[in-house]
């Protein structure tokens, strides 16, 4: 079963008339890399959803479709916070996140995205 950026990278293959073998010598992968990563075998490295927007030229929805996409399809994600406070607010969610429910975790999500909004 495909993985959400599975689903992408085919959709994005099948646009651009590629193979597999294609995209995965363009991203400098290996095609069983690109197979891995599309039915969750392999998690997408963190570097990897960058990687195929600045090869394939992504921009605007279809870019933020494929970072969500990856970020979807992971497993596990590797924060470095700068401050004490971040290293303990990352610590503390990482701990908690399993017992937040929906209501909360979209509550975190609305901080979260007005924070990266300019004022």
């Amino acid at each position: 079963m495909l993985t959400d950026i599975g689903k992408e990278l085919r959709k994005l293959r099948i646009e651009t008339d590629e193979r597999l073998m294609d995209m995965a010598k363009r991203l400098d992968k290996s095609a069983s890399f690109i197979s891995a990563v599309e039915v969750g075998k392999k998690s997408p490295p963190s570097d990897f959803e960058e990687a195929v927007i600045k090869i394939y030229q992504l921009a605007g929805d279809a870019a933020e479709a494929l970072r969500r996409a990856a970020d979807r399809s992971r497993k596990a994600f590797t924060i470095e916070p700068s401050s004490a406070l971040g290293r303990d607010t990352a610590a503390l969610l990482a701990r908690r996140i399993n017992n937040l429910s929906d209501s909360q975790l979209k509550e975190i999500r609305e901080i979260l995205f007005k924070g990266s909004k300019p004022a």
